[in-house]
């Protein structure tokens, strides 16, 4: 039995939940903040999450594209979320790392800001937006839309897209006014199809409700 640690106001441990759901991989959930807490730091070196454990193993693992292939190793191999051909595999990678790098990194430095209800500095909103166009720039050559953003079948890189890439909408819409996806209609048609999943409806939801719950604690 996998066990997945962390807490639904993260959307790479929601990448992690949505894709054991999909892929029929059996796991057990455990609230986990990050923390730099020795204890903390033997499971998870960096203090971040997610990260799984395995009954029974010693140690766990930590960065949700490692997790991810790990899940893919293990899951029935009849549901593959990963292309059997490797460079179709390859592209999928790829699409996933660029909506890590370029559409999720570019919004960290701006998101405490918009969770606490303050003010970003203006040049450290002008860069965040600034690397998301370039992200969404890049994201629109190698995306396929057909119907999927790999291809004809679902892959973990649409479980990344409707998972991560949501939080560079909240942020920028925030801070600036303006929805960068709306401009994209072929990712607004992928986020329509995915959320007709029920295991995208049931990882949205519970997302919603940790903002919410973070949102009340905080006032």
């Amino acid at each position: 039995m996998i066990t997945l640690y962390g807490f639904p106001l993260s959307n790479y441990y929601n990448k992690v939940k949505l894709s054991l759901l999909e892929k029929g991989v059996p796991f057990a959930e455990e609230v986990a903040p990050p923390s730099q807490d020795a204890a903390y730091l033997e499971k998870s070196p960096l203090g971040r999450i997610p990260f799984i454990g395995r009954s029974g193993s010693a140690g766990c693992l930590i960065e949700s594209q490692a997790i991810i292939e790990y899940i893919e190793a293990i899951g029935p191999k009849e549901n593959r979320l990963l292309p059997a051909d490797p460079w179709e595999a390859a592209q999928c990678r790829a699409i996933m790392s660029v909506i890590d790098s370029s559409i999720d990194t570019p919004v960290r430095p701006v998101l405490p800001a918009v969770l606490f209800g303050q003010s970003a500095p203006p040049d450290q909103v002008a860069r965040a937006q600034q690397g998301v166009l370039r992200g969404i720039g890049a994201l629109q050559r190698m995306a396929k839309f057909s119907p999927y953003i790999a291809g004809g079948e679902l892959t973990y890189a649409d479980l990344a897209a409707i998972t991560v890439m949501p939080i560079a909408s909240v942020v920028l819409k925030t801070v600036n006014g303006k929805d960068p996806y709306d401009d994209w209609p072929q990712l607004q048609s992928l986020f329509a199809l995915l959320r007709q999943r029920p295991h995208v409806q049931k990882v949205e939801a519970e997302a919603a409700r940790a903002f919410q719950d973070f949102i009340a604690r905080r006032k």
